[in-house]
Formats: C-alpha cells, sequence, structure tokens
C-alpha cells in the first residue's frame, strides 16, 4: 500500500544540530500487537487502583455536574480539569468520556468488521481507538468528583494522585509500562540505519520520552528492542526520571530543560540554539510547548489519522504550531538528510 504524504512547504533552517524524538507509538508502530498491550496495562491499572467502570449514565451526570461547577467556579482544578477532558475527548468523537462506554462502542466497532460489516479490505482507523491513558484520568478524577459529591472520603486526594502517578515500582506510569513491556516491538533497521545515517552527518539525535527512562517495560528497553541501543547514547534519553516536574504539552519548560541538559554536555562556547533543535511527536498537542520554546516542529499523525478536509478551529490553532508533517518517522529523516545533503553539510 502506497504511504501517505503531506506537501511540506516550509525549508529546513539552514542549520539542525539537534533532532529530539518522541519514543512510545512514534519510533514504533501504533498496531494491533501495541493496542493488545495497552488493553493488558489498561486492566492492571484498573485493578491495582479499585478504579470504577463508570457506566454512561453516571459518567455522564458526573461530568455534567462538574462543567456546571468550572463555570461557577473557575478556581475548582478538580471541576475544571474533568471539563476540559470531557471536552477534549468529544472533541476526538467520543461523544461520552463514560470508560465502559467508550469501550462498548470500540468493540462493537470491531466485531461489526470482524463479521464483514466492513469492506473487505478495509483498514483499522487507528484515530477511533480508545485513549486509554484519558480514559485511565478520567476514571480517577470522576472518582474524586463522586467520592466529594457524596461527603465519603475520598481514597485518593489529588495531591496524593500525582504522588502516585511516578512513586516508586508501584507508581502508576511503571504499572503501565511494565504490563504494556515491549515484547510487541520489533527491531528496525530502517530505523537505526537512517538515525546512523544523522549522527554521521554530525547531527545530535536524542529522546525525549514520557516513559521513565530505567526499568521494566521503560524507554532503555524499547530502545534496545528498536537496535538503538548504542546509536542513541544514553545520556541524550530523557524520560520521567530527568523531566519531571514538568510534562510536554502546550509549555515549554520541559523542552527548554531537555535542550539545557544537552547543552550542558557541549562547551559552553558552542550551545545548540532552539531554532537549530527539531522536536518530533506523534501528539499535536505537545508540539505547542516545543514552538513556544523556539524550536522546529514534526508531527507524524499516527497512522490512518490523517488531517481532514477541513479542519476544526482547535485543530488548526495546533497546526500553527507544527512547521513539518510526514506519515512516517522514516519520510521524516529521509527529508532532514535530503536538506542536509542539500545544503552541503552532510558527507556524501
Amino acid at each position: 500500500m502506497k504511504t501517505k504524504t503531506y506537501p511540506d512547504p516550509k525549508p529546513y533552517p539552514e542549520k539542525v544540530r539537534v533532532v529530539i524524538l518522541d519514543l512510545d507509538a512514534f519510533l514504533y508502530p501504533y498496531d494491533k500487537a501495541y493496542r493488545k498491550a495497552v488493553l493488558r496495562a489498561w486492566r492492571s491499572v484498573e485493578k491495582e487502583y479499585g478504579l470504577p467502570i463508570f457506566r454512561k449514565k453516571i459518567a455522564q451526570k458526573l461530568i455534567e455536574e462538574a462543567k456546571e461547577e468550572a463555570k461557577k467556579n473557575p478556581d475548582d482544578a478538580l471541576c475544571r480539569y474533568i471539563s476540559e477532558m470531557a471536552e477534549r475527548l468529544e472533541s476526538a468523537g467520543h461523544a461520552s468520556a463514560s470508560v465502559i462506554g467508550i469501550l462498548e462502542a470500540y468493540h462493537r466497532s470491531r466485531r461489526v468488521a470482524r463479521s464483514g460489516g466492513a469492506e473487505e479490505g478495509m483498514q483499522h482507523d487507528h484515530s477511533l481507538d480508545p485513549p486509554y491513558k484519558d480514559m485511565i484520568a478520567m476514571a480517577f478524577n470522576l472518582r474524586l468528583l463522586q467520592d466529594h459529591r457524596s461527603e465519603k472520603k475520598a481514597g485518593l486526594t489529588r495531591d496524593a494522585l500525582r504522588g502516585k502517578i511516578l512513586e516508586g515500582e508501584k507508581g502508576v506510569t511503571r504499572l503501565w509500562n511494565r504490563h504494556m513491556g515491549s515484547g510487541f516491538i520489533r527491531p528496525d533497521a530502517g530505523l537505526v540505519s537512517k538515525i546512523q545515517r544523522l549522527t554521521d552527518a554530525g547531527v545530535e539525535v536524542a529522546v525525549l520520552s514520557h516513559s521513565f527512562k530505567q526499568g521494566e517495560g521503560q524507554a532503555m528497553e524499547k530502545l534496545e528492542k528498536l537496535g538503538l541501543k548504542g546509536v542513541i547514547p544514553e545520556h541524550k534519553i530523557f524520560g520521567l526520571e530527568e523531566i519531571s516536574p514538568y510534562k510536554k504539552g502546550k509549555h515549554p519548560e520541559v523542552f527548554e530543560k531537555a535542550l539545557a541538559a544537552i547543552n550542558n554536555m557541549r562547551d559552553p562556547a558552542d550551545p545548540i540554539k532552539p531554532i537549530e533543535t527539531i522536536m518530533a511527536e506523534d501528539t499535536i498537542g505537545n508540539l505547542q510547548g516545543a514552538k513556544k520554546a523556539g524550536m522546529q516542529t514534526v508531527w507524524v499523525p499516527r497512522r490512518d489519522k490523517g488531517i481532514p478536509n477541513h479542519p476544526s478551529r482547535k485543530l488548526q490553532k495546533k497546526l500553527a504550531s507544527v512547521d513539518h508533517i510526514y506519515a512516517t518517522p522514516h519520510q521524516f529523516l529521509d527529508a532532514l538528510h535530503a536538506a542536509i545533503r542539500a545544503s552541503g553539510e552532510a558527507p556524501l
């Protein structure tokens, strides 16, 4: 099947000195094995923390209450967060933010496809896959809101939840990645050769991930499975240990912190500037922070997601932070190397 291409009218800056790559669902494909691993991880987090599987009516009622409270009291962080997340899920086509509702709709669509209801040969639309991480966050927050409404003692306060996201070996993030594992990741010789080609051309390559760097199912293990161990130096791989308390997103701090760490390993008289840095992501929202940090940005939409002919106003706003769009990381790496060679900076 022919790989999709996107028009890319913007030239790269004259000199690119460092490329920072996202890891999860970017450097390895978002395929059937990955989705199964995510389901295992979701179930393990649900079991460990006793997350309720909110039925549609209960979830929707709590969400509407949160939206009303957020309007009346903008300082209510919990209600504001639930309201914003619900809007994000709804804008992505998930009319109900109910965990069970999303899962039921997903499995119903898959049953139809398996029974022949879908056209023969039709590709699965990954953009319709449940947004598992958002579902986990919504389940936590709806439980906090439900406890507050019923005046029960909350099993987890919001501050305690923040702690459990990161704490030791039992933190939600470690639990998530441990159960996902890395068994579904296969070596990618093409990716390895393209990254090696960039480093041979004098471009530094780093990885910035919301996974932890070390541990079972974490960043270093995933990179080793891809064949990138040693190709990207370990000191240029940044996980949650390095970037905490910041997250990728609309704010520039995490990107500034990563670039500062790279510069700390260089000659202080020759620092890499933000404009000489490219951040490549599959999550378009994260590129807003990178753009604010002054970096060039590359978006690789998840497979089959694409860009609608008439993007919504919200998507148009996010696209303003995108300099280049490619269908795959391989396309991006090839295009960047070609641009470097055309400038005369890369060895033949």
